[in-house]
């Protein structure tokens, strides 16, 4: 054998272990890749719970449920600062000053956070089931609240609110997906 095919031999054989070693890399960046999305997905789902957890959110879940009824008339006018401060009042009276109607803006925008982790795949899909309860519940009853609130332009007319829109979507998707006992859906809710 000539020197010339050795260096060829030796060429190809390089060539060869090289590709296998790149391929292996690439493998193993894979791996990684998915473990870190795993691990970031994972976080999300402690915030989630955290965000379920919290004490203050759940009293005024709690409140809102225990006065759907009378929260739906009171919050279906069009929004204006004077009436909000109305029901804040009433609010208060109502929770015998635990709750304002503060509170019950950051209930809604903690879900519409949580909606958000889901809707751009940083919260598995798989979470959605588990917040169907809440999703429904709070969009069925604070929807007039959250549709009043988007018509009214804080100061920007030529921009439409994006108010709890995350929520809206998970609701939508909920729905769609049939996660839901169409008994418990009012149809006028979405």
């Amino acid at each position: 054998m000539r020197l010339a095919e050795i260096s060829t031999i030796a060429a190809s054989i390089a060539t060869i272990l090289a590709t296998i070693i790149l391929a292996i890399t690439a493998l193993i960046y894979l791996l990684q890749l998915r473990s870190m999305t795993k691990a970031r997905q994972l976080d999300s789902m402690l915030a989630i719970l955290t965000y379920l957890d919290n004490q203050d959110l759940r009293r005024v879940r709690y409140f809102v449920y225990e006065h759907s009824v009378r929260l739906i008339e009171l919050l279906d006018v069009p929004f204006t600062w004077e009436h909000w401060k109305h029901v804040d009042e009433v609010v208060k009276r109502w929770s015998e000053n635990r709750i304002e109607l503060y509170q019950i803006d950051m209930w809604i925008n903690s879900l519409n956070k949580i909606a958000f982790l889901i809707r751009e795949g940083y919260t598995p899909v798989d979470v959605l089931p588990f917040m169907r309860n809440p999703f429904l519940r709070c969009w069925g009853i604070l929807h007039p609240y959250i549709e009043r609130r988007r018509e009214y332009k804080m100061g920007l007319p030529d921009q439409p609110s994006t108010f709890a829109i995350h929520l809206e979507w998970a609701v939508t998707k909920v729905k769609e997906d049939h996660l839901v006992n169409k008994k418990q859906i009012n149809s006028n809710s979405l």
